[in-house]
């Protein structure tokens, strides 16, 4: 039996017979293909552009802040500038910051602030916002080596500075300006010549009374603790009293004019006192001082006082009552430091705690000359001390004044 296998061609599906061939035109695949290939190319070149770019735009970007009129700054471009530019040309981008314009100085007010620079000069140099250069010398001796390294490892670009408000960042950077000057007027509120000769009358009176040892040692102490509670319950209520005004804008704008011009008032009348007391050296002559029938009134409470049968509870009413009195010649200080505070410490802790370091400081000096006479220093001693150092003294608040006065305008 023989098995006859005939190939048949079937009919194609359809009419016209084409079957399984494409019915689309022979030509269009390849123009397909030619689009396709256009498309790849275009992408190939954006995917390079956006590769290169960065590459070939890596410039190192040279903030340079300066100040007219600045002798650093002179020199920074008359020797620094042009040894970059012979060196360096087309590898860098500069762009000059003059700090006498507000948006300048906030900018490189926030620089020194991320790279906390050990000095303040009026001329520095940022690179690539990751390096900072303050200073002529420091900039003529470290530039050029960091231009090297940057340039060679293929600069990326700069990173974005923080973007901080100037009221943020003014305000952040006066805090440890506060913090100094609570602390100095603390410090000077405490050798005041009305608190210092007080306490020596104070003094005498006890080593009268044959009062030494331990004795003097715990009167002295509960003296100073009856001062410092006083005076902070003194400052706890005016410090109340000026912040129910915090919300009368006019009143704040009178505190804003009357405060700092009060500081530089009180601080030309000290540097007054010092000139007089250095040519006459009487203490009667000095404007600010305690005055003389208060102080006769002080002397007088401390003797009834003293003669009181329990000298610890006497030494504590007359550390209230010599507080307060005093307070008219230490409210030269308190008064300001107290309004300063009302207007810059938002909130009722940070006030309180600025006021207990206020007074913590204020009773240092007393502590001090306690444990002096406890370990038998000489009672001249202390009065040729205070009059020695009556100018230097007065010389101090003068500057204290000023400085409290340039905080205030600072912060406004």
């Amino acid at each position: 039996m023989v098995v006859v296998a005939q190939l048949v061609r079937a009919p194609g599906c359809g009419p016209g017979g084409r079957g399984f061939e494409s019915r689309l035109p022979p030509h269009f695949f390849y123009q397909w293909d030619l689009v396709m290939k256009a498309w790849i190319d275009k992408l190939l070149v954006i995917i390079t552009l956006f590769v290169m770019l960065p590459l070939s735009a890596s410039e190192i970007l040279v903030e340079y802040f300066f100040q007219p009129g600045c002798d650093s700054c002179e020199k920074v471009s008359a020797f620094v500038r042009p040894r970059l530019e012979e060196e360096f040309s087309g590898e860098y981008k500069l762009i000059r910051y003059d700090i006498s314009k507000e948006e300048n100085f906030l900018k490189l007010a926030a620089y020194q602030e991320r790279f906390s620079p050990v000095s303040n000069d009026p001329v520095c140099i940022v690179l690539n916002r990751e390096i900072y250069l303050g200073g002529y010398s420091t900039i003529d001796d470290r530039i050029y080596e960091h231009m090297r390294q940057l340039s060679a490892a293929g600069t990326p670009a700069a990173v974005e500075l923080k973007n901080t408000s100037g009221h943020e960042l003014m305000e952040r950077r006066a805090r440890g300006f506060t913090f100094a000057a609570i602390i100095m007027a603390g410090l000077a509120d405490g050798v005041n010549p009305c608190v210092f000769s007080t306490l020596i009358f104070f003094i005498s009176l006890l080593a009268t009374l044959k009062i030494r040892g331990r004795q003097l040692l715990l009167t002295g102490s509960v003296y100073c603790l009856a001062c410092f509670l006083t005076y902070l319950t003194l400052g706890l209520g005016l410090l109340s009293f000026l912040r129910l005004f915090s919300g009368y804008t006019m009143i704040q704008k009178l505190f804003d004019v009357v405060l700092p011009a009060m500081l530089i008032v009180f601080a030309l009348v000290s540097f007054f006192d010092a000139w007089r007391f250095s040519r006459r050296g009487k203490a009667d002559q000095v404007i600010l001082r305690l005055p003389e029938k208060l102080k006769m009134r002080i002397h007088q409470l401390m003797r009834k006082g003293l003669n009181y049968r329990f000298l610890i509870p006497a030494a504590f009413g007359l550390g209230m009552a010599v507080t307060l009195l005093e307070s008219v010649c230490t409210g030269q200080i308190y008064a300001p430091v107290l309004l300063f505070m009302s207007r810059h410490s938002d909130h009722a802790m940070k006030y309180f705690m600025l006021l207990i370091l206020y007074n913590l400081m204020f009773i240092m000096p007393l502590i001090i000359l306690f444990a002096a006479a406890y370990k038998g220093v000489p009672l001249m001693r202390f009065i040729g001390w205070s009059k020695n150092n009556a100018v230097y003294g007065k010389i101090f608040l003068g500057i204290l004044f000023g400085a409290l006065a340039w905080l205030t305008l600072y912060l406004h």
